[in-house]
Parts: structure tokens; C-alpha cells; sequence
């Protein structure tokens, strides 16, 4: 079952199985605690009483986020057992899902409970079993622990994941390093958003990379965000603090 792990100060995630076009991805539930003391959920997975029991013990959950538009399916339950809670999603989700309570949708530049900054990660698209499909994903960063939020925009595998996903991190270049999904370079069109997100993530000062599916990045994270960009970036060289 799903347990609480603390990452750090104000900090928590938790895992459970994910299979996903034939691949065993794993998810990630990020679980900050804001100045008020509240609690916001970024990409709600199931849970049961005894998660539930471990949130309710380090506070209130007033927001529940679903950060693109395919990280929803454990929202609705989620909701159900915070109706207090606010929904916010990304752009298109409402569209999409129209029977989910969503009240509102994520902007960049708004700082949710005086603790996370969001960002809309514009222009990616995600493979589906229907085909190619706009993702629509906004991203965080918590401001105490330095930590950038992902979901889908960046991947990062090893050894610890079956070997078929090994193989298909090797393929997408995510395997024992923090990489993009590939789509955002050979199948988006507006590389130009992509930059423009890109460049505003890397002005936030992180050390830590969470993403959905793979490992946590706790060293030379910022790095390796910026050197899976390189395609996009080339021009910034000397004005980015550091070598990639």
C-alpha cells in the first residue's frame, strides 16, 4: 500500500504501480505543505484509508492539482474525500473531463499558499493509445526545499524498473539520467513555447527534480534538466551559471 516518504522540509511523496502502454512507469503523488499549514496534492493517486490517515496527520488538504491533462484519474476519488478541497487543473482538462469538479485553472505565475510557484510547460505532446496528444502540463517549484515538480515533461529510469522499461528508457534517452520525453523534440511543432517554459523553469533555483515516473533527482539535477534541453538552448550558453 501507499506510504508517505519524506523528502524534505514541507515535503512528501508517494508511490504506487503504474503500467502505461505496456510499461511498468510507476506514479508519484507530491505532497507540500504550504505556509498556512494546508496541504496541496500535486497528481493524486489512490488512496486508501491508511494514506489518507498519514495525510490527515500533517494537515488540512485544501488544494488537490491535476497538473496536465492526463494526471486525473485518482482526482474525483480524491475530492470525494476532501470536498472541502479546491480543484485546480490545467487548461483542457475541464474540456476534456467535463464531469469533474473542477474549480479553476492553474495560471503561471500564481504562488499557491505562499509555498509553490507554477508554470505552464506549453507546446508538449504525449503519446496515447489514441496517437499523439497536447499534454498541457503546468510544473512547480517549492521555494523551501529548492525543488522543481514534474509529471510528464521529464523522465528518469534505472535498474530499480523492469528491464522492458529499462529498454524504453534507453530509447528515449531517460535511462540513469533526467531527459524530456522525446516527443518534445522530433513530434512538437511549437518549440518556441517549449523554450519559453523552459527558460522559465531554469530561472527558478532548484537542486531537486521530482518526477512522476521514475526516480527522484537529487544530485546535479539542474544540470541534467538543462542539458536534455540542449537542442533548444544552444544560444543561452554563457549566460546560464553553469556548464552543461
Amino acid at each position: 500500500m501507499p506510504t508517505l516518504r519524506a523528502v524534505d522540509t514541507d515535503l512528501w511523496v508517494a508511490e504506487q504501480p503504474l503500467r502505461y502502454l505496456g510499461l511498468e512507469v510507476g506514479t508519484r503523488m507530491t505532497v507540500v505543505r504550504l505556509a498556512t499549514g494546508e496541504l496541496a496534492l500535486i497528481s493524486a493517486i489512490a488512496l486508501d484509508a491508511s494514506l489518507q490517515s498519514q495525510l490527515d496527520t500533517l494537515g488540512t488538504v485544501r488544494y488537490i492539482i491535476a497538473p496536465n491533462s492526463f494526471h486525473y484519474r485518482f482526482a474525483a476519488d480524491c475530492r470525494a474525500r476532501y470536498p472541502e478541497a479546491e480543484f485546480l487543473a490545467a487548461p483542457g482538462l475541464r474540456a476534456k473531463k467535463p464531469e469533474l469538479a473542477i474549480d479553476r485553472e492553474l495560471k503561471t505565475g500564481e504562488v499557491i499558499g505562499e509555498a509553490l510557484e507554477c508554470s505552464a510547460f506549453a507546446g508538449v505532446n504525449v503519446l496515447t493509445p489514441n496517437g499523439i496528444a497536447a499534454l498541457n502540463e503546468y510544473i512547480f517549484f517549492h521555494r523551501i526545499s529548492r525543488t522543481l515538480i514534474l509529471t510528464d515533461t521529464a523522465f528518469y529510469f534505472d535498474s530499480s524498473f523492469p528491464l522492458l522499461t529499462q529498454f524504453a528508457g534507453r530509447l528515449l534517452g531517460s535511462y540513469q539520467q533526467l531527459r524530456p520525453s522525446i516527443l518534445e523534440k522530433l513530434a512538437s511543432r511549437e518549440k518556441e513555447q517549449i523554450r519559453a517554459a523552459v527558460e522559465r523553469a531554469i530561472a527558478w533555483d532548484f537542486q531537486r527534480v521530482i518526477v512522476a515516473h521514475g526516480n527522484i533527482v537529487e544530485q546535479t539535477a539542474k544540470q541534467q534538466f538543462v542539458a536534455g534541453y540542449e537542442w533548444l538552448l544552444v544560444p543561452l550558453r554563457g549566460v546560464l551559471n553553469f556548464e552543461f
